[in-house]
C-alpha cells in the first residue's frame, strides 16, 4: 500500500477511536463518517469541542427537530469543523426553512442537503442555488413520483452548483438513468444516484458509464467489490478522474483487506460490502488530495469543492439507506 494511502488509513481508525468517546452508542456507519470527515479536514477528533457544539444545537434545535435524530452525530462534526459552529448551524437551518417549503413530510436527509448548500455556495447565491434546485427535483419526482425524494437533493443541488440549469440537471440524469435500466440491469435506486453523479461529469455519457462498470466489475473479479446495490454507487464518483483501472483496483483491495483486520469492520459490525465503499471512498479521497482529480466540466472554487464534498455526500446516502432497511427488519 502506498504510504500517503496508509497514513490515511491509519487516520480513518484514530479518528474513529477520538469519535467512540463523544457518545457510548452510535450506529458504526455513522461513526466512520463523522471519522472520514475530520481524516478530510487534517483534523483530529476534538471531544470537548463536540460536546460544546451540541450544546449549542440544543439551543437551538427541538429534540423532535431533524437536526437532532440519526443524524446528529453528522451535524455535531460539521459544527466541530465549521469556523464558527454557532453561525454554521444558522446558516443550515435558514436554507433548510427554504428547501422545506418544496419537499412534503422533510427529514433529517434535506438538513443534510442543506449543510451541501451551505458548505459549497456563497451566501448571497443561496436563495438561487435552492430555487433551481427544487425545480430541478420538481421535474425528476414528475418522471419518478415514486423514486424520486429527499435522499436526492443533495446531489441535485451539486448538478445545479456544477452549473448546470433546472432542465439540463433533469434531462441529463434522466438520460443516464434510462441508459443503466436499458442496457446494465441495475435497481432503479441505484440507476438514478449513480447517474446525478455521473451527471457532474461533462465527459461523454458511454464514456462515463462504461468507466462506473469497469471499475465496480473489476473490483468485483477481485473480490473487492460493494453488493450491486445502492453502496456501488461510490464507483461512480470516480467517472471525473484519470487513473489507472488496475493499480485503483490493486489499492482498493489493499485497503479492504487492511481495514479487514481493524476494530469495527469485522463481520459483527460491519458488513464486508459496507467495508469495501469505505475502502472504495478511502482510495477517491487520497487519489483527489494526490491531485489526480482531472476536473471536466466547469472550473473554479465552486467545482473544486463540490469534487471534495461529493464521496462524503455519497458515503452518507449509502450508509442512511442502510440504517433505515436495517432498522425496517
Amino acid at each position: 500500500m502506498r504510504q500517503s494511502l496508509l497514513e490515511r488509513c491509519e487516520a480513518q481508525i484514530r479518528s474513529e477511536e477520538g469519535m467512540r468517546k463523544t457518545s457510548i452508542m452510535e450506529y458504526e456507519q455513522v461513526l466512520k463518517l463523522c471519522a472520514m470527515l475530520h481524516v478530510n479536514a487534517g483534523r483530529e477528533v476534538d471531544v470537548e469541542h463536540i460536546k460544546g457544539c451540541r450544546r449549542i444545537l440544543k439551543e437551538k434545535a427541538g429534540i423532535f427537530s431533524n437536526f437532532r435524530g440519526t443524524l446528529e452525530r453528522i451535524v455535531l462534526v460539521k459544527m466541530a469543523l465549521a469556523d464558527d459552529p454557532a453561525t454554521w448551524i444558522d446558516d443550515v437551518m435558514a436554507v433548510y426553512q427554504q428547501l422545506k417549503t418544496g419537499i412534503r413530510l422533510p427529514g433529517e436527509m434535506l438538513a443534510m442537503a442543506a449543510a451541501t448548500i451551505v458548505e459549497n455556495c456563497p451566501a448571497d447565491q443561496r436563495p438561487g442555488i435552492v430555487s433551481q434546485s427544487l425545480e430541478a427535483y420538481t421535474k425528476l419526482k414528475k418522471k419518478h413520483p415514486f423514486l424520486t425524494d429527499e435522499n436526492d437533493m443533495s446531489l441535485i443541488a451539486l448538478m445545479i452548483m456544477a452549473g448546470k440549469n433546472p432542465d439540463q440537471a433533469a434531462q441529463e440524469a434522466e438520460e443516464l438513468y434510462q441508459e443503466m435500466k436499458s442496457n446494465y440491469k441495475i435497481s432503479s435506486d441505484t440507476a438514478q444516484s449513480a447517474a446525478m453523479v455521473l451527471a457532474l461529469s461533462d465527459k461523454p455519457a458511454k464514456q462515463k458509464l462504461e468507466a462506473f462498470f469497469d471499475l465496480y466489475e473489476a473490483c468485483r473479479a477481485a473480490k473487492h467489490a460493494t453488493s450491486r446495490d445502492k453502496s456501488m454507487v461510490v464507483y461512480s464518483a470516480f467517472s471525473d478522474i484519470d487513473y489507472n483501472l488496475a493499480e485503483t483496483v490493486e489499492a482498493i483491495g489493499e485497503v479492504d483487506d487492511w481495514l479487514k483486520t481493524q476494530k469495527g469492520y469485522g463481520a459483527l459490525s460491519l458488513g464486508a460490502s459496507e467495508r469495501r465503499l469505505f475502502a472504495a471512498a478511502t482510495v477517491l479521497e487520497d487519489m483527489k488530495a494526490g491531485s489526480a482529480v482531472a476536473a471536466s466540466g466547469v472550473t473554479g472554487a465552486v467545482t473544486q469543492a463540490i469534487v471534495e464534498e461529493l464521496v462524503l455526500i455519497l458515503v452518507m446516502i449509502i450508509v442512511t439507506s442502510i440504517i433505515i432497511v436495517n432498522a425496517n427488519t
